[in-house]
């Protein structure tokens, strides 16, 4: 069964899709390869191999152990040949330009890397489409060995890399966003509201059949006959806040806290005269927990210097006896704070989470934001807070 990638889904685009506006105008630019970055995610497609030679009018020479299969987006389809031998490299052929001729299209890459102790082979194509583009399909598959993933033993995965990049007006506001597929109900369309180059969840995501208001004027993204089209919607809805800005020089948001030793904190205020890092963390969180041994040394080498940790738990409900271990068994000594609600934690709305580990490094006494992700993991984390440390002494006494 295909699951969502990443942090933000999509559909499938297949060719020439025609794009209504009822409202303002909409316009599109096909894409032939790009977008599962661009929407942040993608949606793989399970492709058994379970056809036989009559798949293809033709099909290569010198075959040792052929499987056939056919890669399917939309209406279209085209069909391939994987070969693996028990010696040498396997090869991938694509009947890319649908002929069902499988020995005149462009080679399909096709290499195999070690991960772990298994292997795993990925490569892309490009495929004509229906409309007369030429768009990427990138293609992976698992080890056959691998007992994790038996089910996909006989099996490739594929997804479309290319999509339309769409632009339309919003009041008088000009927006783009990007589908790497046909529109389907609910479907999520990202916009950079503030031109920052991330999308938030929460604050720049709009759902095909579901009212938004970005600027002032509720509209509505909808799909009439199979074309997308954007209108002014009949029902309003309040004006959606920006995501809030937390680059570097920026004021951290304040609030209050009660710790899990019961203790009240004022963020950041509690933290004057010191530097703090907020970290969203969750027990479960494989990157969080590797951070750790970073965070240790950094705490170690500058908590007495005036460097602190303030950890916001993301754990979910009835966790707190786990989350509690967790910190005695990794020997953890800063503040915790655990409400139990997951990702529905109030702090993790207004900071704008959206994955973990999150971190921010924060002067206590001003609230300005002195570190973000980008400087603050890895084991370069301890020489970045001695060199904030250093320059938050010497503005010290140059004060004095």
């Amino acid at each position: 069964m295909a699951t969502w990638h990443c942090a933000l889904g999509f559909a499938t685009i297949l060719g020439g899709l025609n794009v209504v506006a009822a409202a303002d105008e909409l316009t599109q630019k096909f894409v032939d390869s790009g977008i599962t970055r661009r929407v942040g995610g993608y949606r793989p497609i399970e492709s058994k191999m379970e056809e036989t030679e009559e798949i293809a009018k033709k099909v290569p020479e010198g075959l040792t152990n052929p499987k056939f299969g056919k890669l399917k987006i939309d209406d279209a389809q085209w069909a391939y040949v994987l070969d693996e031998p028990e010696e040498g490299e396997p090869r991938l052929f694509v009947d890319t330009n649908g002929d069902g001729d499988l020995t005149n299209d462009p080679a399909t890459k096709w290499e195999v890397q070690k991960v772990g102790e298994f292997n795993q082979s990925n490569g892309s194509c490009k495929v004509e489409l229906p409309s007369g583009d030429v768009g990427v399909v990138n293609l992976y598959r698992f080890d056959p060995n691998d007992k994790r993933r038996e089910k996909l033993a006989n099996s490739v995965m594929y997804y479309a890399d290319f999509g339309y990049e769409y632009t339309f007006k919003l009041d008088d506001s000009e927006f783009s966003t990007f589908l790497a597929g046909a529109p389907t109900d609910r479907a999520p369309l990202s916009i950079d509201r503030d031109g920052n180059g991330n999308v938030s969840r929460r604050f720049e995501v709009a759902s095909i059949g579901k009212p938004f208001n970005f600027t002032g004027t509720t509209y509505q993204f909808a799909i009439e006959d199979q074309k997308l089209a954007l209108k002014v919607s009949d029902e309003k809805v309040d004006q959606m806040p920006l995501p809030p800005d937390l680059s570097l020089g920026k004021k951290v948001i304040e609030f209050s806290a009660t710790t899990m030793d019961e203790a009240e904190v004022k963020f950041p205020s509690s933290y004057a005269g010191k530097i703090v890092m907020l970290d969203f963390w969750a027990t479960w969180c494989g990157p969080c927990i590797a951070e750790i041994p970073n965070m240790k040394q950094a705490y170690a080498d500058w908590n007495d210097k005036g460097f602190e940790i303030l950890g916001i738990s993301l754990d979910n409900e009835g966790m707190d006896e786990k989350v509690s271990e967790f910190l005695k068994e990794k020997e953890l000594p800063w503040a915790q704070v655990y409400q139990g609600k997951g990702w529905d934690i109030d702090l993790a709305t207004t900071y704008d989470v959206s994955g973990i580990p999150f971190v921010l490094l924060v002067d206590g006494d001003t609230g300005e934001i002195i570190g973000t992700s980008r400087q603050l993991r890895g084991p370069g984390l301890t020489e970045y807070i001695g060199k904030q440390i250093e320059k938050r002494s010497g503005a010290t006494k140059s004060d004095e």
